[in-house]
């Protein structure tokens, strides 16, 4: 569902596509080129820094509600499952891991950090990739944590039992 058609109260779950996963913690005004605009304050749950949403402006805001439980249930599934098969060519790769990351959904976090992890454990893939499964796993963290109501740590330890 979009986020534009529930709009949002303090204290709501919420995930910044760039950001990652949050609370909205207030709804405040903010001048912007002598402008008043009516913002979300979002806290992040990565690092607790603040980012500021326009109410009007959710649809291309690049926000969203969290997955459900059983969208986490199908990516505990996805890390659990054999790693996908990526191309051999490292610009064709990081071409398709770059604009899978882009799709900002759970499946996607999940697929990309399956696919990486062993590569990042193991450092056998380049800076780029592993720039690309710490973004991935920071944004499926923080999401993570949303749904199953934890905090960052708790997620981690979560997504990393995975891989056991």
């Amino acid at each position: 569902m979009q986020a534009t058609a529930l709009g949002f109260k303090v204290n709501d779950k919420i995930v910044h596509t760039t950001w990652g996963g949050g609370y909205i913690r207030s709804v405040t005004t903010k001048e912007v080129a002598n402008e008043a605009i009516e913002c979300y304050e979002i806290e992040l749950l990565l690092n607790t820094s603040r980012v500021f949403v326009p109410k009007d402006n959710l649809d291309v805001a690049d926000v969203r509600l969290p997955g459900s439980k059983s969208e986490n249930k199908k990516a505990v599934e996805i890390l659990r499952s054999n790693k996908g098969k990526l191309s051999k060519d490292w610009k064709s790769r990081v071409s398709f891991l770059k604009s899978r990351l882009e799709q900002s959904t759970l499946e996607c976090y999940a697929e990309t950090v399956r696919d990486l992890h062993v590569g990042y454990l193991d450092d056998s893939i380049s800076s780029t990739e592993r720039k690309i499964y710490c973004r991935a796993y920071d944004l499926l963290a923080s999401e993570v944590a949303l749904i199953r109501d934890c905090d960052i740590r708790q997620a981690q330890r979560f997504i990393d039992n995975q891989f056991k």
